[in-house]
């Protein structure tokens, strides 16, 4: 594909210098409208809008995001809104959980007879607690305790890492933050 405007012209056009100041200035508005037609497509998806795509769908679904919120956590709290089927089996809300946190960030457990459903939330999908606090209150049935929580680094995981590693966080750093 061409990469200017001035390789469609004949070539005793591309040889003139009018034209040549005229293929610069069309091939910055063709780059501009390539662009725009590049984010009109990524829009029409949560995973890929832009900025002007996640508010439009914030506006359509009532959702105000907060200052500091990450393009990635506002397109999180779009894609929990969004999908409004309600998740009848746990197989269901399982796969939304999947979609929303990604598959193994997380721990739910159904507990039947005390009617308590736990959500265990891993440390990497911290962002998107309040999110999936708020989505799961609204789809699951009323009779269900819910427990939302997170579930913070085991002695597992920090037993891999070295003294001098540790020693460059706070105790509150260990327990809460996802370490590398």
């Amino acid at each position: 594909m061409p990469d200017s405007i001035r390789d469609y012209w004949p070539e005793f056009l591309q040889k003139i210098k009018e034209f040549s100041l005229l293929a610069d200035v069309e091939d910055e508005e063709l780059d501009k409208i390539k662009q725009a037609i590049d984010e009109i497509l990524n829009d029409q998806f949560i995973e890929t809008a832009t900025e002007r795509g996640i508010a439009r769908r914030e506006a359509i679904l009532g959702i105000v995001p907060y200052g500091d919120d990450t393009l990635e956590t506002r397109r999180f709290r779009v894609a929990g809104k969004w999908m409004n089927r309600l998740p009848y089996t746990m197989r269901m809300l399982q796969e939304r959980l999947d979609a929303l946190l990604g598959v193994g960030h997380y721990e739910i457990e159904l507990h039947k007879e005390p009617y308590i459903l736990c959500v265990k939330i891993e440390l990497i999908a911290k962002r998107q607690f309040d999110a999936t606090q708020k989505m799961l209150r609204e789809i699951i049935p009323a009779n269900l305790k819910l427990i939302v929580e997170l579930r913070y680094n085991q002695h597992l995981t920090v037993a891999k890492l070295t003294h001098s590693v540790l020693s460059g966080y706070r105790h509150a750093e260990i327990r809460e933050e996802a370490l590398a």
